[in-house]
């Protein structure tokens, strides 16, 4: 397998072709692009240079995703140096020598490399799948890890592009301000209540947003865009969403198996609803909401101390009242302003199912309004949320 491809790339300034074998001990991450980056008039690409913190120069792109790929590749905490275009990768498909030019090499924390295809997926032809299956196998063979990644998470993406305004080390240098940013988020707060103690807002935000880049500070990019009352905390502190004064709703990372790469991101899962202060029923007992994360809730224990719960157990429950498996009811208000039932327990009046999910509604009633507690814009139900859709094929 090492024989049956070859590395071609520049060491030093002059360009060398060796053997997979004989050239996968190359520090690729501090290579030259073996091919330019290019600007014609009418192109539809897009290419151009990012500066990375992480390298401390500019790494080219050549297009959109690209650029994203390389803002998310600079963002990452475990990412320790990056190169573009780093080789062009020589094989054999029968009779036809073929090549192929990866669009990034990683170099992580730990020493382990990463080469990254970026490619949308309905941008994958026949050609393009050849040439990343060889990639893989070529890595594969030297202990490389491959991956293919397509569109990320716009929420995500979105909230990391806006951060990476503030990336350079040059908005960091208020140490003044960063000390008390962290002494403020300690205790997870609103960002811009939280700015608003640190000091001057102008002169604070940029600090802010800088250690929200490094990771002194936190919060979860993933749920909804970047507001006034997204609760921002210390590394060290509790992850929890947007406090609900702000209007703001709890958070959710994208399903399972996305992990923010290829298409299926764009079927983005609209926010939760699950808000800090509010009250659910869990194993039998009325808890309160103290934090939501990308995954758990932390509910108050009356008994002992603060219980997090994964989110897939909350709505999975099957110790709440009335529900095979329904861990939180589904209400929308009406023009009376009182609140109905779900569509799937609506349909069955008077039903004990019905009857029992209408008392739980009642005791989680804060405040004269119904809190919503599924996932679903506000005012207007989520029409996947089923039966089957919350509780699982046969649960009913």
């Amino acid at each position: 397998m090492l024989s049956a491809f070859d590395l071609d790339f520049f060491d030093g300034g002059q360009r060398r072709r060796v053997a997979l074998g004989a050239g996968w001990d190359v520090r690729f991450e501090g290579v030259a692009p073996v091919r330019g980056f290019r600007w014609n008039k009418g192109d539809r690409s897009f290419p151009g240079w990012y500066y990375a913190v992480t390298t401390g120069g500019h790494v080219g792109y050549e297009s959109w995703l690209e650029q994203d790929r390389l803002i998310l590749l600079d963002f990452a905490s475990d990412v320790a140096g990056i190169a573009s275009q780093p080789f062009w990768l020589h094989w054999r498909d029968g009779e036809e020598r073929r090549r192929h030019a990866p669009d990034y090499f990683v170099r992580l924390a730990d020493g382990r490399a990463r080469v990254v295809d970026v490619r949308a997926e309905d941008q994958v032809d026949e050609r393009t799948a050849e040439a990343f299956a060889a990639t893989e196998r070529a890595c594969s063979a030297v202990g490389w890890e491959f991956v293919h990644v397509g569109a990320p998470d716009p929420v995500f993406m979105a909230n990391v592009r806006w951060l990476a305004r503030y990336r350079h080390r040059r908005c960091g240098r208020e140490v003044g301000v960063a000390e008390r940013l962290l002494e403020v988020f300690r205790q997870p707060g609103p960002l811009r209540a939280g700015a608003e103690e640190a000091g001057d807002v102008l002169r604070v935000l940029p600090v802010l947003f800088h250690l929200l880049w490094t990771g002194a500070l936190r919060t979860d990019l993933g749920g909804a865009l970047l507001v006034s009352g997204t609760v921002v905390h210390t590394s060290d502190g509790m992850a929890v969403g947007p406090l609900r004064e702000s209007r703001g709703h709890g958070l959710v990372r994208p399903r399972p198996g996305t992990r923010g790469e290829g298409s299926q991101m764009r079927r983005l899962s609209r926010p939760a609803a699950i808000g800090v202060g509010e009250r659910v029923r869990f194993a039998g007992q009325l808890r309160a909401v103290l934090a939501v994360s990308a995954r758990a809730v932390t509910l108050s224990d009356a008994d002992s101390s603060p219980q997090e719960v994964p989110l897939a157990m909350l709505l999975g429950d099957e110790t709440r009242p009335g529900a095979a498996g329904c861990g939180v009811c589904c209400a929308r208000p009406t023009s009376s302003g009182l609140a109905a039932t779900s569509p799937s327990v609506a349909a069955r009046p008077g039903s004990a199912r019905a009857e029992a999910v209408r008392e739980h509604m009642r005791t989680t009633v804060r405040g004269g309004e119904l809190v919503r507690v599924l996932v679903g814009a506000p005012g207007r139900p989520d029409t996947r949320h089923t039966e089957d859709a919350i509780c699982g094929p046969g649960r009913k």
